[in-house]
C-alpha cells in the first residue's frame, strides 16, 4: 500500500484536486467486525501520509479532496487518530451498520419491471438479474439489440453485453463501447451501464437523438467487466467492498486490479507489485482473462472509435494520459468533448463534474483501460467516475441510482454523437484572435478520420472585413495534422475563417460545426513591447514583500526554484535563464507544503514598468496552486495595478489551480489612466483554513496592441486612398482633418504626404 501512497503524495496537488477517483479508492480487506468508520483526513505532507499509513492501511481514496483523503478506521484506530495533530472529520460513522442495512434491504424480493420501466432501477441488482435484463432487452427489440459475449472470466462466468444498432452486424459503421464495473464494489457504475443499455433500446424510436445515433453507429454496452468480483460482493455482506478480480495469487492473497492490468505502459507508476495491494497489477500485461477478453473484443472490431469506462465514485470525466502527466496530442479534443459531457450532465441534473486527464488532474496510474484504448487502439477514451464525492462512497443509496444514471446517459449520448461522425476536426494550438499586419498566419488543424478514405477535400475558408468567402487547401504536415494559411490583411482589419472537409458522400464537416453561419474571427493589429523583465537581473527595483504583509512563511523570493509537487522546478523563460519570483524556497525532496505560503499574505511589487498608452496590455507567466480549489475560496491569487503605487485596482483574481506555467493577458485600458505610470503587484494569500498555496511569476511584459495611424488615412479605415483624397481636397486652403503636417492649412504639403502613402 505504501508504494501507492508515495505516488499519491507526489501528485496530490494537481489541478482540480477537489474530487476522489475511485479507481484507487481502495480497501485492503472486507468490512471488519465492529463499528468501523470512514474518516476524511487532511494531508499536508509525506509525514501526514505515513502517520495515517501507520494507523490504517485501509485508504479508500488515493486521490484527494483538496488535500484530504478518506480512510476506513476501527474504533481503536479512530481513538489513536484523535491523539495526533491531524485534522479530520468522520464521513461515515458506522460503516458496518450501513453495509448490513443495504444487505437487509436487498434481501427483499426485487422489483423486476418491464423493459422500459424505471422500477427495475429502484435498487441495485446482482449479476443474475443484470444478465436476465440484458436478455430481456434483446428479446424486446431483436431488430436493434442482441446479446454479445465478450469472453469468460477466471471462474468461468460470461462477460456479457449488448450490441445496439439499427445497422446489421458486420456493417461498416463507427463502433462505440460503454463498459463498467472493472472494480467489483462499484455498484453505481454497473447500474449506470444497465441504464445506458435500457434507454438506448427503449428510446430508439421515440428519441430523435438516439434514433439518429443508432442509424449511423453500433453501440456496445458491457455493464460488468469483472463478473467474478461483482458476484463475490453479493455473496456476503462481509465481501461487499471487494475491488479486484478473484485471482488466487498463491500466497494467501486474492485478486488483481483489472484496471492496472491493461498492456499499454503496464507496470509503471500507480500500479503495485504487492499482491495484497488493491492496485496489484498482476504478473504481466493482460495476465487476467477479463482484460484479455476485453482486449480481444476491441481488436476484433477495428471500427471502434470511442469508449467510456464507468467507475465509482467522484464525479469526474477523465481522459488519457493516466501513466504520465504529459498531455496527449489530442488533449484539446479530449477537453472539448469532456467539457461537452460535463455541460450535458449539468443540463440534465445540475450536478457538477470535473474534466481533465487522469495523470495531471489526479495522479499517475499505469496499466489502465483508458490509456490502452487510446494509446494502443487509437480510439478516443474516457473514464467517468459517477456519484458521489464521498458522503456515501461505495454504498450509494438507491435513490441516487436514477439521477446518476440519467446524467451519465446525457454525457454518453453527447460523446457518442460527436465520435460517431466519420471525421472530427480540432485546432491543436487553438484559434488565433490577433494577427500581425500584412502577413499570412498558419493555422494547424487535426483531421481525425474514423472511416478510412472518407475525406476527399480539405479547405480553409476566409474573408476580410466581411467580404466574400475565399478558400485555400489545407496541406498535410504529418499524420492527422494539416496546415492552413489565414490570409494577410492590413492593420485594423477583421479576418473571419472556418474549416470545411468534404466527404465521399458529398456531405461536409465543418469547424465550427454550424459554419458559415458561425465562424472564427481574428483582428489584425501590430504589437510592440514597452518593457519586459524576466527576473534574471537582481537589482531591478522589484519588492519581494511590502509593509502590511502578514505571511509567516513562503514569502516571495527571487531565485532558481526547488520543486515540490506544488512548486515549479524551473522558471518559464526559455534558454539558459533560471530565475523567477516564487513563494518560498523549499528543500530538495521536500513535501508539497515545504515553504508554501502560511499565515497571511505576501506581495511581489514591481517598479514603474512604463507609461500608459491606449491599447497597453500587461502580460506575464504565472504558476499557481491551491489545494482548496473552487469557490468560495479566501485564498485567491490577486493581481493589482496602480498609477501611483498608493491606490491599487484589482485587475484579476485566480482560483483555478494548476501545476504548470500559464500565461495571462490583461488589458490596461480603463485600469490605468493614459499618461500615468504603470505598476503591478501579485498577492499570494493563505487566509483559509488548511490550504496549501504556492505561486510564481516570470516574463512580465507591457505591450501595446493596435494600429498606428497611417499618415494620409484621414477617415481612419486603415487605407490611404481616394476617399481620403476627397476629404483633403474638400478642405483645401483651410483648417481640417486633412492638415497632415500640422501647419493649420490644408495645402500642397499635405497632398504630397497623402500621395506618398497611397494604397
Amino acid at each position: 500500500m505504501l508504494d501507492l501512497l508515495l505516488t499519491f503524495v507526489v501528485s496530490f496537488t494537481s489541478s482540480h484536486l477537489t474530487d476522489i477517483d475511485s479507481s484507487t479508492l481502495e480497501r485492503a480487506k472486507p468490512v471488519r467486525e465492529g463499528s468501523d468508520s470512514v474518516v476524511r483526513v487532511r494531508l499536508n505532507s509525506l509525514r501526514d501520509v505515513r502517520t495515517m499509513e501507520s494507523l490504517s492501511g485501509d485508504m479508500w481514496s488515493h486521490g484527494i479532496y483538496g488535500g484530504e483523503a478518506d480512510y476506513q478506521v476501527s474504533p481503536e484506530q479512530l481513538a489513536a487518530l484523535s491523539r495526533t495533530t491531524l485534522e479530520y472529520c468522520v464521513m461515515i460513522e458506522n460503516l458496518d451498520e450501513i453495509v448490513q442495512a443495504e444487505a437487509k434491504r436487498l434481501s427483499a424480493p426485487p422489483a423486476e419491471g418491464g423493459v422500459a420501466d424505471d422500477a427495475w432501477f429502484g435498487d441495485f441488482k446482482d449479476l443474475a438479474a443484470i444478465n436476465a435484463r440484458l436478455d430481456a432487452l434483446a428479446a424486446a427489440r431483436p431488430d436493434i439489440a442482441s446479446v454479445v459475449v465478450v469472453g469468460t472470466s477466471l471462474e468461468g462466468r460470461q462477460i456479457r453485453g449488448l450490441r445496439i444498432s439499427a445497422a446489421s452486424a458486420g456493417t461498416s459503421v463507427p463502433g462505440i463501447v460503454f463498459n463498467a464495473t472493472q472494480h467489483a464494489r462499484e455498484w453505481g457504475a454497473a447500474m449506470t451501464g444497465m441504464f445506458l443499455a435500457d434507454r438506448l433500446v427503449e428510446s430508439a424510436d421515440t428519441d430523435p437523438r438516439v434514433h439518429a445515433l443508432l442509424s449511423r453507429a453500433e453501440i456496445f454496452v458491457i455493464p460488468v467487466v469483472n463478473p467474478d468480483g461483482y458476484f463475490f460482493t453479493w455473496s456476503d455482506s462481509a465481501n461487499r467492498l471487494w475491488r479486484k478480480n478473484r485471482r488466487n495469487n498463491g500466497d494467501g492473497t486474492f485478486g488483481v486490479d483489472n484496471n492496472r492490468n491493461w498492456g499499454y505502459e503496464w507496470g509503471g507508476a500507480g500500479a503495485s507489485t504487492q499482491t495484497s495491494s488493491e492496485t496489484y497489477r498482476g504478473t504481466g500485461p493482460f495476465s487476467e482473462p477479463e482484460t484479455a477478453a476485453m482486449r480481444d473484443f476491441f481488436n476484433a472490431r477495428p471500427n471502434i472509435v470511442s469508449n467510456i469506462d464507468f467507475h465509482a465514485y467522484s464525479q469526474l470525466v477523465l481522459s488519457p494520459w493516466a501513466y504520465t502527466t504529459s498531455p496527449s496530442v489530442d488533449a484539446g479534443l479530449f477537453q472539448s468533448i469532456g467539457d461537452a459531457m460535463k455541460n450535458a450532465i449539468a443540463a440534465e441534473t445540475g450536478m457538477g463534474y470535473v474534466v481533465g486527464p487522469v495523470g495531471s488532474t489526479l495522479y499517475l496510474a499505469s496499466g489502465g483501460s483508458v490509456d490502452w484504448v487510446y494509446g494502443a487502439r487509437g480510439a478516443l477514451a474516457w473514464t467517468i467516475e459517477v456519484r458521489d464525492k464521498g458522503t456515501y462512497g461505495f454504498i450509494m443509496p438507491p435513490a441516487e441510482i436514477l439521477p446518476c444514471a440519467r446524467e451519465c446517459f446525457a454525457a454518453a449520448l453527447t460523446m457518442a454523437e460527436v465520435t460517431a461522425q466519420a471525421v472530427i476536426l480540432t485546432l491543436p494550438t487553438g484559434s488565433p484572435t490577433q494577427l500581425l499586419p500584412n502577413q499570412s498566419t498558419p493555422l494547424a488543424v487535426i483531421i481525425r478520420q474514423f472511416v478510412p478514405g472518407v475525406v476527399v477535400d480539405r479547405k480553409l475558408f476566409s474573408r476580410i472585413n466581411a467580404g466574400s468567402w475565399q478558400s485555400t487547401p489545407l496541406v498535410l504536415v504529418s499524420g492527422d495534422v494539416y496546415n492552413g494559411m489565414i490570409p494577410a490583411a492590413s492593420c485594423g482589419a477583421v479576418v473571419d475563417f472556418y474549416i470545411e472537409v468534404t466527404l465521399t458522400s458529398g456531405a461536409a464537416v465543418r469547424y465550427p460545426t454550424s459554419a458559415p453561419n458561425t465562424f472564427l474571427s481574428a483582428t489584425v493589429s501590430s504589437e510592440s513591447i514597452l518593457n519586459e523583465y524576466n527576473f534574471e537581473v537582481a537589482n531591478s527595483g522589484w519588492l519581494y514583500g511590502i509593509v502590511g504583509d502578514t505571511a509567516t512563511a513562503g514569502v516571495w523570493v527571487r531565485g532558481d526554484p526547488i520543486a515540490t509537487t506544488a512548486q515549479s522546478e524551473d522558471d518559464h523563460t526559455s534558454g539558459s535563464a533560471t530565475q523567477c519570483a516564487f513563494t518560498g524556497q523549499g528543500t530538495v525532496g521536500g513535501s508539497a507544503g515545504a515553504a508554501d505560503v502560511d499565515g497571511g499574505i505576501t506581495t511581489l511589487q514591481s517598479p514603474i514598468l512604463g507609461t500608459m498608452v491606449a491599447g497597453a496590455h500587461l502580460r506575464y507567466w504565472f504558476w499557481y496552486t491551491n489545494n482548496l480549489g473552487g469557490s468560495p475560496n479566501l485564498d485567491e491569487f490577486v493581481v493589482q495595478v496602480s498609477s501611483d503605487g498608493i491606490v491599487w485596482t484589482t485587475a484579476t483574481t485566480v482560483q483555478s489551480s494548476a501545476t504548470a506555467w500559464r500565461e495571462a493577458d490583461i488589458t490596461l485600458d480603463g485600469l490605468v489612466a493614459v499618461g500615468s505610470n504603470i505598476r503591478v503587484r501579485f498577492i499570494a494569500q493563505d487566509l483559509g483554513a488548511g490550504s496549501l498555496v504556492e505561486a510564481a511569476i516570470d516574463d512580465v511584459k507591457i505591450v501595446t496592441i493596435g494600429c498606428p495611424a497611417e499618415i494620409g488615412d484621414i477617415n481612419g479605415d486603415g487605407l490611404v486612398n481616394g476617399a481620403d483624397l476627397t476629404i483633403l481636397l474638400s478642405q483645401w486652403g483651410g483648417p481640417g482633418s486633412g492638415d497632415l503636417n500640422g501647419d493649420q492649412i490644408v495645402g500642397g504639403a499635405d497632398l504630397a504626404a497623402l500621395l506618398s502613402n497611397w494604397g
